[in-house]
């Protein structure tokens, strides 16, 4: 059993991976992010029963939110709420995203976010102190989530 221990290289470097956005059913790689984050936050609710001295909790729902880092590079979001500004419409975003590091034997990790709201959108920015690229950070909301494809069990691990 001397074997069943995590193994630096079965854990996902965070440099690894690939996202894609869908705008109007055009899907392109999002290659000016820089960082991106996403989380399902449970709604629990808590209750003391009768004939029973400990709280006891149920989800009753779930909310999608998260945060993005995108170099200062693309129009794509600012063009979506100028739309929204002169025309009352937002539509929301795709988001595609992929953990996957060659050197794991756990293999790869697919989602589609769908509904994508972003809170912040970059517009403009100018700073004559910096010598670093221009970011936008922006925390962001999404409706729904699917899987599609989900880790494996480290090699070491499996069969035993």
């Amino acid at each position: 059993m001397a074997d069943k221990y995590l193994r630096l290289t079965d854990t996902i470097s965070s440099k690894e991976g690939k996202a894609y956005i869908t705008v109007d059913g055009n899907v392109r790689e999002l290659f000016e992010i820089s960082s991106l984050k996403a989380q399902l936050d449970l709604t629990v609710q808590s209750r003391a029963m009768l004939g029973h001295r400990m709280t006891q909790h149920k989800v009753t729902g779930a909310e999608g939110t998260g945060s993005m880092t995108m170099y200062f590079m693309n129009s794509d979001m600012l063009k979506l709420a100028i739309e929204y500004i002169q025309c009352g419409s937002l539509k929301g975003i795709t988001l595609r995203v992929k953990n996957e590091d060659a050197q794991s034997t756990i293999g790869a990790q697919e989602v589609e976010l769908y509904n994508v709201l972003l809170k912040t959108i970059p517009v403009t920015s100018i700073d004559d102190q910096s010598e670093d690229p221009i970011t936008i950070e922006t925390e962001f909301t999404f409706d729904d989530i699917v899987g599609l494809s989900y880790f494996d069990l480290p090699e070491n691990y499996k069969g035993n």
